[in-house]
């Protein structure tokens, strides 16, 4: 016989971020968050669709088919009818699979990956109006941003992504919402959460970076179903004696970075930072740079490239140098600075053909990579901003370099809307087609006046 979990009373963390989540109305969230909230779910959809064309698309999809079936939710792109979970894992995986998803910059935080996928199949699968499924989504996004930013780097530095450790909890608290769960089941869901954050950062030449938001969905809408149900989870998550900061940081967080501090009053959702170019994020300020000098001398007058480089940044995008280099895969120049600073120069793009659709080992690329050395940047402020510099020595001697401080599409430096729109339209249509695309784009944009997700899914699916 299934059970009310009780009044939750003990004021952990987990309690506050879940009363946040559940009492949070519309009427206090800013118009400015709502509105940069809704051009996020824009952008990560445009992203999904976009990968639900290439050929990680079908492998997760059929293992999901294999977990199960079911019609209360669909896969972005094919259309497919499956289970809500099944579906978050699918749509996770996709948005995120291009590596041209948002990222909190502060946190290091893809936030609208596995935001959107929870949202999408939770909202679906209850009927949600798109009004509800947007609030829910802005609640994922601003306590994913808020977890992953208890220990700005540090993530990443113990080789942990923290789209997946964090991203299972955002989804949580997205599905809790939806499903109409109180603050005390939300709180047991993010205990039962807890165990199910894992995301490490060894990738090799795999698939599993781009599984992470999906499995952080996943993961979500099955802690949040359990502690709807009545079952237990951990109060003290987060911050116990061997709660998550413990097994995952070594210790207790800076108590300035306490995720609840002024919940609702302060919006790190508004920190979030949308990418033009489809690579690592860090690799963003050095392209700006490089397409800012490129038309400042040709090609052949180069001597030498320099990038002035924090080395925490360096170990991730500018080392190994042989494989930074000469990329043998696709992941590979995903996270090479010079290999990326090349294409800027040579291309004067940075976009997905770059990447997917013309030859990695261009040996105008490859030469240019391999005159491109990362330098020390002592005046770096990473994690706080990704910035970027490059330095061109000349053949005759002139140095050119140009700086930037964040890269554009952060906060500092915004995105046009007009800008946002064309990569959506560019990303959607390699899935349905310029035409739908924009159906899709003008009915995302009105999402507030959906009374379900009905009509947009539909849209987001292929006319065979």
């Amino acid at each position: 016989m299934n059970s009310r979990v009780a009044s939750e009373t003990t004021p952990t963390q987990a309690h506050a971020l879940a009363t946040f989540a559940i009492e949070l109305s519309d009427a206090q969230i800013p118009s400015a968050v709502r509105n940069k909230a809704r051009l996020h779910f824009l952008d990560a959809l445009g992203v999904a669709l976009a990968s639900s064309t290439f050929e990680f698309a079908p492998a997760v999809l059929t293992a999901a088919r294999e977990l199960g079936e079911g019609t209360r939710a669909h896969a972005l792109g094919s259309g497919e009818a499956l289970p809500a979970a099944s579906a978050a894992l699918v749509n996770g995986t996709l948005a995120h699979g291009l590596d041209f998803d948002d990222t909190h910059i502060a946190a290091i935080y893809h936030a609208s990956a596995p935001a959107l996928a929870a949202a999408l199949a939770a909202g679906e699968a209850c009927a949600a109006s798109g009004a509800d499924v947007l609030t829910a989504f802005i609640v994922a996004l601003e306590m994913g941003c808020r977890l992953a930013g208890v220990a700005p780097g540090e993530f990443h530095a113990r080789s942990l992504h923290p789209t997946a450790m964090c991203g299972v909890f955002a989804a949580t608290a997205t599905s809790a919402r939806l499903n109409g769960a109180t603050s005390a089941e939300l709180t047991h869901a993010l205990g039962l959460a807890g165990s199910q954050s894992g995301g490490l950062l060894e990738l090799s030449d795999g698939w599993l970076k781009r599984l992470h938001p999906g499995w952080a969905a996943h993961a979500g809408l099955v802690a949040d179903a359990l502690g709807r149900a009545g079952f237990k989870g951990p109060a003290a998550v987060f911050e116990g004696a061997n709660g998550f900061y413990k097994a995952h940081l070594g210790g207790q967080p800076d108590p300035k970075l306490n995720p609840t501090l002024a919940l609702g009053e302060e919006w790190h959702a508004l920190g979030i930072a949308i990418k033009p170019y489809p690579c690592c994020h860090f690799l963003h300020g050095f392209v700006d740079c490089a397409l800012a000098l490129r038309d400042k001398f040709d090609l052949d007058e180069i001597a030498r490239i320099e990038l002035p480089i924090a080395s925490a940044l360096e170990r991730m995008v500018g080392a190994p140098r042989d494989q930074k280099v000469r990329p043998a895969e696709i992941y590979q120049a995903l996270f090479s600075v010079q290999w990326a600073v090349a294409v800027a120069l040579v291309k004067g793009r940075v976009d997905l053909a770059a990447y997917y659709d013309e030859p990695l080992d261009d040996p105008r690329l490859l030469y240019l990579a391999s005159i491109t050395h990362c330098v020390d940047d002592p005046v770096s402020d990473f994690p706080k901003h990704f910035p970027g510099e490059v330095r061109i020595t000349l053949k005759d001697g002139r140095v050119l370099t140009h700086r930037e401080a964040t890269s554009l599409g952060t906060p500092e430096r915004p995105l046009p809307q007009a800008e946002l729109e064309a990569k959506f339209i560019a990303n959607a249509s390699r899935a349905l087609g310029a035409a739908q695309a924009a159906r899709v784009l003008t009915t995302v944009l009105r999402i507030d006046e959906l009374s379900h997700l009905g009509e947009l899914m539909a849209l987001c699916a292929r006319k065979e």
